[in-house]
């Protein structure tokens, strides 16, 4: 059984850092997210969250936490599509890609090609 981590926006940058680099201490984190303005006790709480959501998970090593993910990278980005698609466009990805090919520098007979593959994607489901 897949758990639901149920990431939120500011959390997800914490896990961009730690599935980038994993065993990834506090420091490096902090300062991995310099550029969001983030206090320590900010990150730090979203630290905690990820832990106790068991997204990430620790080691103790010479007195500092090292910091993993527990939560696949490939998982939780496809369950965040799963959740854009079901909110946006009423689970239909046909719909999404209706938008992206008018939206894009696809030749006609390309934007065709790909409508069709998911005209039988959604037929097959």
């Amino acid at each position: 059984m897949t758990k639901d981590f149920n990431i939120s926006e500011t959390e997800w940058k914490v896990m961009e850092v730690v599935w980038q680099t994993p065993n990834v201490g506090f420091g490096e984190i902090k300062n991995a997210l310099c550029d969001t303005g983030w206090s320590d006790s900010t990150i730090k709480t979203l630290i905690r969250r990820l832990v106790a959501k068991q997204a990430l998970g620790f080691e103790e090593k010479g007195g500092s936490n090292k910091y993993y993910a527990v939560a696949e990278e490939n998982v939780c980005r496809l369950k965040e599509t799963k959740n854009l698609i079901n909110r946006i466009y009423n689970g239909s990805v046909k719909m999404l890609v209706t938008n992206l090919v008018n939206d894009s520098n696809l030749t006609p007979d390309e934007a065709e090609k790909l409508m069709d593959i998911i005209s039988k994607m959604e037929d097959a489901d």
